[in-house]
């Protein structure tokens, strides 16, 4: 439950807007256009830097960069348990992400951490995380879409 109240309240940075090349002119021949807009997808960021973006946007708070951030599952699962666990109640990831920032400064709590990379794929990255100021910690469990690295369902508190 650490983990996901670390989560939630330490939540993200928006990541880094993705480069743009300008589009074909107006004297741009259609094979040259079409040729220059059909590159493959690839993420910006790795998933450390992904994850520490969502840290920054948790806690900003930037809602939408947060929920963005997480799998439906996951956000599910975060609103349960804060709403179980204490005396605020939310209904959606972003009343979620705007509550736990709240109390994260009104604790003056840090968002520093500590990430270690334990597994990575191509499509997956397990992430040991500690938050240094409270020591609480866990696996972050991210999957990768065609551009963007988020968290999912599967992390988990480190055993009490």
């Amino acid at each position: 439950m650490l983990l996901t109240a670390g989560l939630m309240v330490s939540a993200c940075a928006p990541s880094p807007a993705p480069q743009r090349t300008p589009g074909p002119t107006a004297a741009a021949t259609p094979s040259a256009s079409a040729a220059s807009s059909t590159p493959e997808p690839t993420p910006q960021t790795g998933p450390v830097e992904s994850f520490l973006a969502w840290i920054d946007a948790s806690r900003a708070p930037d809602t939408e960069q947060a929920c963005a951030g997480l799998t439906p599952e996951l956000a599910d699962r975060m609103i349960a348990e804060l709403n179980s666990s204490g005396p605020v109640q939310v209904t959606s990831c972003a009343e979620m992400i705007s509550a736990t920032a709240e109390l994260y400064r009104a604790l003056g709590q840090s968002a520093e951490v500590d990430v270690t990379v334990q597994e990575q794929t191509d499509t997956e990255a397990t992430l040991f995380v500690t938050y240094l100021a409270s020591g609480d910690c866990g696996t972050v469990v991210m999957e990768r879409s065609a551009t963007e690295w988020i968290i999912n369902e599967l992390s988990e508190d480190c055993a009490a």
